[in-house]
């Protein structure tokens, strides 16, 4: 039983039966822990994806797939934000993001821009993932601030799906 509750968070959240592309809207709060070089980083916010289904689910086809696009915002450990964007793909329950992070600065850190690269497991109603980041500057500002370090972190995603065909 607890099989067949899980194939069905699998089924993406739009499909029709012809198979055609279906666009799709979700948005739910985003939870993150991190490690970087000197530290764990906490981080809460909100994830949104604009998915255009590829192919449906249904019992004639194995093919189910999506690509779109993603934004985030976080609070990381109480004071700097971080801000990432960039597309995603996703086949049955296995997907990936691509794209670019920012992250403000602090009185120890600057501000710091970074490859975003995050493979997850997808369901309806969320998924878990774990992300790296690779900075794109290095060395201190002039006022000493060192960037954020390379980051490997572990994140969960709750959603609410919302189609024009549900």
């Amino acid at each position: 039983m607890n099989a067949l509750a899980l194939l069905a968070l699998a089924v993406p959240a739009a499909s029709t039966d012809d198979g055609s592309p279906q666009p799709w809207f979700t948005v739910g709060p985003l939870l993150s822990v991190s490690r970087r070089q000197e530290d764990t980083a906490w981080g809460v916010g909100l994830e949104s994806t604009i998915n255009v289904a590829m192919h449906n689910n249904s019992t004639r086809s194995f093919r189910s797939g999506a690509v779109g696009v993603f934004g985030q915002g976080q609070w990381m450990d109480g004071d700097h934000a971080r801000l990432c964007g960039g597309v995603q793909g996703t086949f049955l329950i296995f997907g990936l993001e691509t794209g670019v992070a920012h992250e403000t600065g602090t009185a120890a850190h600057r501000p710091t821009t970074s490859l975003h690269l995050a493979p997850f497991l997808g369901f309806v109603y969320g998924s878990v993932g774990v992300r790296f980041s690779l900075p794109f500057q290095d060395g201190r500002d002039l006022s000493g601030r060192l960037p954020y370090g390379r980051e490997i972190g572990l994140t969960l995603t709750l959603k609410k799906p919302s189609s024009p065909m549900l």
